[in-house]
């Protein structure tokens, strides 16, 4: 189902011009759009939550060791296990990754 958005004839200009541009709907332009305005969103909350976590230097500090924590857990202890592809897979599978996405 299709909803009606009233906006200013230069946003509806601009609109259409990105729509004729990218051959896109101006559906799909709106949308790509709104999910980049949601994501910036998103990010600028977590950089403003980090801002104040980093103001108060005792919150800070018990921040810091709780990563330092976790840190110590990367070891799990895999070090000495074989390899889960033998040499020559792994030159097949990255031929085959260049091949297939040209890089």
């Amino acid at each position: 189902m299709a909803s009606t958005v009233r906006v200013e004839e230069r946003l509806h200009a601009t609109l259409r011009e990105i729509s004729a541009e990218e051959r896109r709907p101006i559906g799909q332009v709106i949308e790509d759009a709104i999910q980049r305005y949601q994501k910036e969103k998103f990010w600028q909350g977590v950089q403003d939550d980090f801002a104040r976590l980093r103001a108060d230097p005792v919150a800070w500090k018990d921040y810091q060791d709780e990563v330092t924590r976790w840190d110590s857990t990367a070891g799990d202890g895999l070090e000495n296990e074989e390899p889960y592809y033998t040499p020559e897979e792994e030159q097949e599978i990255s031929e085959h990754y260049a091949r297939t996405y040209g890089r």
